[in-house]
């Protein structure tokens, strides 16, 4: 998928024009410094895209309050050394605000360089909630995302509200993103009463074997109600396959990062009994009838020839919608200024609804249901929706947790 996809983006971004960046408020420069090969593309690439597509929407539509966007575009190959230089290089060119990968992990050297030059950095999609606590990273960096402690703490409640009151979590180490997923569910579980009867561990990445873990898990005494598996795609997938083809037959509840069409080709026709905290449903996806998404899909087939396959897109597409929001109300496109509008952005109208976007302490989406969606029989269907009330004092320094 991200090779077939890739050069779409390169041709988009690089359509605004090949001119350096002005320096002035004429436009707003964007630096885009996102993976188009590597594994992190099938994150980066759909919602750079579907970015680039909202931003030749209002491009078209007079820009911002006459003011075009203007798009330069880095591939940083799922390199973390290449995002800091990508960044550094995009500043260097005048850029007045930076995007950066779907990954806290990948995302951090971009986003510290731009820190230290008080340009704004937005991650694209970043789900650990360290991207949008102001303090890790610093005070001029965000997310497009609503982050895995929300998507834990979801996941968490649609089970205790399901009757569900035991839980098993099997945690993907290999990124900040999935250790932070397995620390909110299992945290906001608790809260609500429910009890985690075990827990364990796998390395992820690109070659995932978890036959003893499976083995220990079919072995428990007293079965679960549900295992979640807080992981990514494909190694998530691959570990839900897994623990199938073992024997292990209660249900399976996960993160976002399972979302998409990936799940359903690792796992198989027979794959059932799995629910997992989207953001959307649609194309790979039925029962969720929504004309704006509809549309969105619509538009995205016909400038990338192929549909969205995941619902990571609208994340993209969301930020720019926040982005240019912020930028109309800004006094100026400086660093400081754009970061003052960021940070009182409110609430933008979005395909999947109203998303209320940034504040001065959180920032990160702070209002955004989730989507449940449910695999059964090899078919992902619409479950419905979750919102959480609050997330867990977890005692990661979170700003966004209450």
């Amino acid at each position: 998928m991200a090779a077939a996809v890739a050069p779409l983006v390169l041709t988009a971004a690089c359509s605004g024009g090949s001119d350096s960046a002005s320096g002035n408020d004429d436009q707003l420069v964007i630096g885009f410094a996102l993976s188009q090969s590597g594994n992190m593309a099938p994150f980066d690439v759909e919602p750079g895209n579907a970015a680039l597509l909202r931003i030749k929407e209002l491009n078209d539509g007079g820009g911002i309050d006459g003011k075009k966007i203007k798009v330069i575009s880095k591939d940083v190959r799922s390199n973390p050394d290449t995002v800091g230089t990508a960044a550094t290089e995009l500043i260097a060119e005048g850029i007045d605000l930076l995007v950066t990968p779907c990954d806290f992990d990948l995302s951090a050297p971009g986003a510290s360089v731009a820190q230290a030059s008080e340009i704004p950095s937005v991650s694209i999609c970043a789900g650990d909630p360290k991207m949008a606590d102001t303090k890790t990273l610093g005070d001029y960096v965000f997310s497009a995302n609503a982050g895995s402690d929300v998507e834990g703490s979801s996941g968490a409640a649609w089970a205790y509200e399901k009757g569900w009151r035991t839980a098993y979590v099997l945690q993907d180490e290999s990124i900040e993103y999935t250790k932070s997923a397995g620390r909110y569910f299992t945290a906001k579980f608790e809260d609500l009463g429910g009890k985690i009867v075990g827990d364990d561990a796998f390395p992820g990445g690109d070659n995932v074997n978890i036959s003893s873990q499976a083995s220990r898990l079919k072995g428990l005494s007293t079965k679960p109600d549900f295992v979640y598996v807080a992981s990514w795609n494909p190694g998530g997938a691959t570990a839900i396959r897994q623990l199938r083809e073992a024997g292990v037959t209660v249900p399976i509840v996960g993160p976002a990062a399972l979302d998409g069409q990936v799940l359903l080709d690792v796992v198989g026709e027979k794959a059932s009994d799995i629910y997992y905290t989207g953001f959307a449903c649609y194309v790979y996806c039925t029962g969720a009838d929504s004309a704006d998404l509809d549309a969105f899909v619509k538009d995205y087939q016909a400038e990338y020839k192929s549909e969205p396959a995941s619902s990571y897109a609208l994340l993209g597409y969301n930020m720019v919608s926040a982005i240019a929001d912020a930028a109309g109300k800004a006094k100026s496109f400086s660093g400081s200024d754009l970061k003052a509008a960021l940070e009182g952005d409110g609430s933008v109208k979005t395909p999947i609804g109203d998303v209320a976007y940034f504040s001065k302490t959180c920032h990160k989406i702070i209002d955004m249901p989730m989507t449940v969606v449910q695999v059964a029989n090899g078919a992902m269907t619409f479950a419905g929706q979750q919102r959480v009330d609050s997330i867990p004092d977890v005692g990661d320094g979170n700003s966004c947790a209450s």
